[in-house]
């Protein structure tokens, strides 16, 4: 039936590069039915989502829209994109998923318990891999990667964000999510991650 990744954390923390080296190892492993996906999606709700990213400066304004439009957009990209994946045997990385919701929503002052009780019945990952980075690693990182900061990319919202990802293991403690050092190399960030995914493909 599958396996369903997902790589989460902060914006700078690294998850698009482990995401994309996870794809040619496991190509390199001779998996060769791998999707790669990621939220926001690119239909017409995740492109409504993006929009407002892009265009929106206060990180407080929209939250109960933007909780509701990322709901939307995920039982969209579940039903279309992941399940029938799942169905076809495809080992699917996927770029954030409910997690990112909770903590980047909650940071706009929705309460978590509510983000949680919204994705009660929404499908759980084999694996979640929190790659965990101090916020001005990451922000270095992104300063060199981009002129124009989106909403959520300054420091005080950052650690808030980070401090939260830290609590979901204790929050869904039934989940299988991982947190990763990703202050570290290359190299042994992806080790690490390597680590985790061959658990989850021998079970």
């Amino acid at each position: 039936m599958g396996c369903f990744i997902v790589f989460e954390g902060i914006d700078g923390c690294g998850k698009g590069t482990m995401l994309s080296l996870a794809a040619k190892w496991l190509f390199s492993m001779e998996f060769d039915n791998i999707l790669l996906t990621r939220e926001p999606t690119y239909s017409g709700i995740g492109k409504q989502i993006r929009s407002i990213l892009k265009s929106d400066t206060n990180p407080i304004e929209k939250a109960k829209i933007m909780l509701s439009l990322y709901i939307e957009d995920r039982k969209e990209h579940v039903e279309k994109v992941i399940k029938p994946a799942l169905r076809l045997n495809s080992i699917i990385l996927c770029d954030r998923y409910k997690y990112s919701t909770m903590c980047y929503q909650h940071a706009q002052g929705i309460p978590i318990e509510k983000i949680i009780v919204a994705h009660k019945r929404m499908l759980v990952p084999d694996l979640v891999l929190v790659l965990d980075v101090d916020v001005e690693i990451a922000m270095a990182r992104m300063s060199l990667e981009r002129k124009k900061k989106e909403k959520f990319e300054h420091r005080d919202f950052l650690k808030e964000i980070r401090e939260t990802y830290l609590e979901i293991p204790k929050l869904l403690p039934d989940e299988n999510i991982k947190v990763i050092d990703a202050n570290r190399s290359t190299d042994e960030v992806f080790d690490s991650v390597k680590r985790e995914i061959s658990k989850v493909l021998k079970d």
